[in-house]
């Protein structure tokens, strides 16, 4: 398979898309992402994408330019208790 058309990881494109969706709700381009953890912006496009390794390491640079704990990206898919249910913080 082609690495540009192929997901290495279920896992990696969950996390990827999380990465994204955080990204754009905090309002930062690729490269705003990319200078704040040192990478390239090949390499979080292609984080965000599923097709390139993320290293704890990078998580961790992911997550502190984003401003949550690495814990974020691991939540699950869960409901919400019933008393937090329907709650904006």
């Amino acid at each position: 398979m082609d690495q540009l058309t192929a997901v290495a990881d279920p896992d990696a494109a969950v996390i990827g898309g999380q990465i994204r969706d955080l990204r754009k709700a905090r309002g930062l381009t690729l490269e705003t992402l990319a200078a704040r953890i040192d990478r390239s912006v090949g390499y979080v496009s292609q984080v965000e994408r599923g097709l390139s390794l993320l290293t704890i390491p990078n998580l961790k640079a992911i997550a502190q330019a984003l401003g949550v704990g690495v814990n974020w990206f691991f939540q699950g898919d869960a409901p919400a208790p019933e008393g937090e249910r329907g709650l904006i913080v």
